[in-house]
């Protein structure tokens, strides 16, 4: 059967609102899933409107009650964006809280296994930090949540997956928490997700952390005595797995496809290649916990949100990754 997916709208005043009622407009999602939409219902009516989509609104208080037909939005309507004071295109503490509230609601039914996958929309870190809640990301809040050991944000465009040991800290911090439990822990759960993608047997390769991957202690010893022993005790569980390699010579292979995924030591080393070849048509998938949650892999563009241009590339895409993921997993329980 095909999955539920709890879809959040993000950040209101973002394109979330916008891409969320485009992808909804697709027949094709509704032949992937079951799209079960959390927000508010003035806002996600503005988008309708402004968009020229005339998509009805049902309101739902479970997944259960959803009908998940084409031309109808089945929505948990959180009624927490005051009209009045609404703007487009500028977040603020409001739209910031809202977005932490529709982002529990749905880890709610997920926990609850009343949906089978979520997707969060594109928020606003400022906007929730105006709010006065802590937030790094979602890699973070679902941790957690989930009370998981750690999260690994992977992102995936088609075949193009990238995915990253380290996230939102700075330069310094990244190169200090590079160590062999680290990197072995990200290639296994790479590994595992590349796996539910539909690749039965995974190649990946690994970048270094330092110029030329430290040409043999040169540059510095992180390869040497943390990423390679990871690499090693990695083939030893069977991962087929390369490197480290430099990582400016690493990513033009995404070109070639050389790899089924590729793994980078800290956020823009990785992101960088992917976002130049697929920045719109990627999703941004987490990694290491117990629930299938990803992202749109791109913000949420304040400044070409509620004017009707923003491309629901990234949010199709992740609705295809999450849908794909529980389906493939449950053939694989059921044999």
């Amino acid at each position: 059967m095909k999955p539920i997916v709890a879809i959040t709208i993000g950040d209101a005043a973002g394109i979330g609102p916008e891409i969320v009622t485009q992808a909804l407009a697709k027949e094709y999602v509704y032949d992937m899933c079951r799209p079960l939409i959390i927000g508010d219902q003035n806002v996600l009516q503005k988008a309708n409107d402004l968009l020229n989509l005339h998509l009805q609104m049902r309101t739902v208080g479970d997944p259960a009650e959803g009908h998940y037909e084409l031309g109808t939005i089945d929505l948990v309507d959180c009624k927490n964006i005051d009209s009045a004071s609404f703007q487009g295109g500028k977040p603020d503490e409001m739209t910031g809280r809202a977005m932490i509230e529709y982002t529990n609601r749905a880890m709610g039914f997920l926990k609850a296994n009343a949906v089978h996958a979520a997707i969060g929309g594109p928020h606003s870190k400022k906007a929730v930090d105006q709010a006065g809640i802590r937030f790094a990301g979602y890699p973070n809040l679902i941790t957690e949540l989930t009370s998981a050991k750690r999260a690994f944000l992977m992102l995936v465009a088609g075949d193009l997956r990238v995915a990253s040991a380290t996230l939102h800290v700075s330069m310094r911090k990244a190169c200090d928490l590079i160590n062999k439990d680290l990197v072995l822990d990200i290639v296994a759960k790479v590994n595992e997700a590349v796996k539910l993608l539909g690749v039965e047997r995974p190649r990946i390769a690994v970048a270094g952390l330092n110029p030329h991957a430290g040409e043999e202690g040169m540059f510095g010893d992180e390869e040497i005595f943390h990423i390679s022993p990871a690499i090693e005790a990695a083939r030893v569980q069977g991962i087929d797995v390369c490197g480290p390699f430099a990582g400016d010579s690493l990513f033009y292979k995404c070109l070639e496809h050389k790899y089924d995924a590729y793994v980078g030591m800290y956020h823009d080393q990785g992101h960088i290649a992917l976002k130049t070849l697929a920045l719109d048509k990627s999703c941004g998938l987490i990694i290491g916990t117990p629930v299938l949650f990803a992202t749109v892999g791109h913000g949420c563009a304040q400044d070409i949100a509620w004017k009707g241009i923003a491309d629901p590339g990234s949010m199709l895409e992740t609705i295809r990754v999450v849908s794909s993921m529980h389906m493939n997993r449950s053939a694989l329980s059921a044999n």
